[in-house]
């Protein structure tokens, strides 16, 4: 009797059902050869390295230095933490400890040319490079200022950009920039930042003039002058704003009409703001109403197209949407 054989095509749609438990795709690869690819596809999309586990990194080169190794197609994202912090690595013939970059124990790392998104913690631009197929790109803890005009050279076909408690170098319109760049990122749709002074937008203004999406959590007042300065040197008007106000802030405190003139007619802005849970059970104070009142009033074009959306959210609401933009930026 002949033995029942399973389309391909079926075989990869079940391992694709198991696409998040790493166990179960590690003894799929084993079942037979025709089911190696399917798992490989998801157990390697995404490789995660840091200055705390040099061993690891240090196999992964030695993975990708075989000739008979596979992976590389499948690895779509690349999650590299403290890339130039110097770390410990014993030599097991030797027994000597060596101190090297995470970039020096896993050069290799540069034949991963099929990722298209990349997390980093600092700005390894010898290697960035290697990577021109990158279209969504995580930067957290780095210094943003005129170094992110290099980013054009590196990346040109990226779409998103998402920043996380970045140092922020405010960008100075009177004095003469740095470095200007020879090209600019045409394709980067949406910037969305975390956790960080926005000071630096001026210098993204330069670099991608014509996004068209821009996410802001923790807003401050303060933080309003660099607001307004982005959005008139961007090439032209945002498609969609959305401001996250800073827990424990009013809506009164934010000068509005200095956002106002800089957002085109056809924007879409919402702005969400924490209102305390007694509060928002009983009603709103006079001060809420009359911040959501000038808000309105400074926005009133853009409320009679239906393009302000003003959501008020409580304690536990607010924490919950910070989280799920949060992870989404991740």
């Amino acid at each position: 009797m002949p033995r029942a054989q399973l389309p391909r095509e079926l075989c990869d749609l079940i391992v694709d059902y198991a696409h998040t438990e790493r166990a179960t795709l590690a003894t799929c690869a084993l079942v037979c050869r025709a089911w190696v690819p399917a798992s490989r596809f998801h157990l390697f999309a995404r490789i995660s390295l840091s200055d705390t586990d040099g061993y690891a990194a240090a196999r992964l080169n030695d993975l990708l230095a075989s000739p008979r190794t596979t992976i590389v197609p499948a690895v779509r994202r690349l999650d590299l933490l403290n890339a130039l912090a110097q770390v410990q690595i014993r030599k097991p013939r030797t027994g000597r400890v060596q101190l090297k970059t995470l970039l020096d124990i896993v050069p290799r790392i540069a034949q991963l040319r099929h990722i298209h998104t990349l997390a980093l913690s600092d700005l390894p631009f010898a290697l960035l490079a290697a990577f021109p197929k990158v279209r969504t790109l995580h930067l957290a803890g780095v210094t943003a200022g005129p170094a992110l005009l290099r980013l054009a050279a590196c990346f040109p076909d990226l779409r998103q950009l998402a920043l996380k408690r970045v140092h922020a170098i405010p960008y100075r319109s009177s004095a003469p920039a740095p470095e200007t760049p020879t090209t600019t990122m045409e394709h980067l749709r949406g910037v969305t930042v975390r956790g960080s002074s926005i000071a630096f937008l001026g210098w993204l203004a330069l670099l991608a003039p014509r996004t068209a999406t821009l996410d802001l959590r923790d807003f401050c007042p303060s933080e309003v002058p660099y607001l307004a300065a982005y959005l008139c040197a961007l090439a032209g008007p945002l498609e969609r704003l959305e401001l996250g106000l800073s827990p424990g802030t009013a809506v009164r405190e934010f000068a509005w009409h200095e956002v106002a003139p800089s957002v085109g007619t056809e924007t879409r802005l919402v702005v969400s703001f924490e209102v305390p849970e007694e509060l928002g059970e009983e009603g709103d104070t006079e001060d809420t109403e009359d911040g959501e009142a000038t808000l309105r009033a400074q926005f009133a074009d853009l409320e009679k197209q239906g393009m302000l959306d003003i959501r008020r959210l409580s304690g536990v609401e607010y924490i919950t949407v910070l989280l799920c933009a949060t992870r989404t930026a991740c």
